[in-house]
Order: structure tokens, then C-alpha cells, then sequence
């Protein structure tokens, strides 16, 4: 191919690419979702998730403490007994 026939290749491939497509956008924000939010099959980008969906909090789990008593067994040792 000479000079010319490269030039018009070139500018039938750039003209049949077609403009880019927007496949994913976010439902709330219509902003662009990242490849991540997209793998993982959100709707919804990361910043809306936060601030419509907060993650729930933890509370710590209460333990009750039991009561310990000490008590002489007939051998002479004693124990410890958890009521």
C-alpha cells in the first residue's frame, strides 16, 4: 500500500469503530460505574452505596460474667464452680 491507501484504510477503521457506548451508569447518580462495581453486579456506584446503604454497625457483644465461687472439695482442693 502506498501513503494514500494508508491514509483512507486508517479513516474507514476510525470511522467504522463507532462512538464509545456507555453500557453502565449508576441508577441513582447516572454517573459511570467502575469495572469493580460492574464485576461485582452493582446498580449503584460507590459513593451512592455509602450514603443510601450504610454498611450496618457491629455492637459489641455483651458478655454476662458469671459468678465464681470457691469451694473446698473432701480431699482438701479446692474449685472453682461458674454458676
Amino acid at each position: 500500500m502506498n501513503a494514500a491507501e494508508v491514509e483512507i484504510y486508517n479513516a474507514v477503521i476510525k470511522v467504522q469503530d463507532g462512538p464509545v457506548i456507555i453500557r453502565h451508569t449508576c441508577i441513582i447518580c447516572k454517573e459511570y460505574l467502575h469495572d469493580w462495581d460492574v464485576r461485582k453486579g452493582y446498580a449503584f456506584c460507590r459513593v451512592c452505596r455509602r450514603v443510601y446503604f450504610p454498611a450496618p454497625k457491629v455492637e459489641e457483644k455483651k458478655v454476662a460474667f458469671k459468678k465464681a465461687i470457691l469451694v473446698q472439695l473432701k480431699d482438701g482442693k479446692y474449685a472453682i464452680l461458674l454458676s
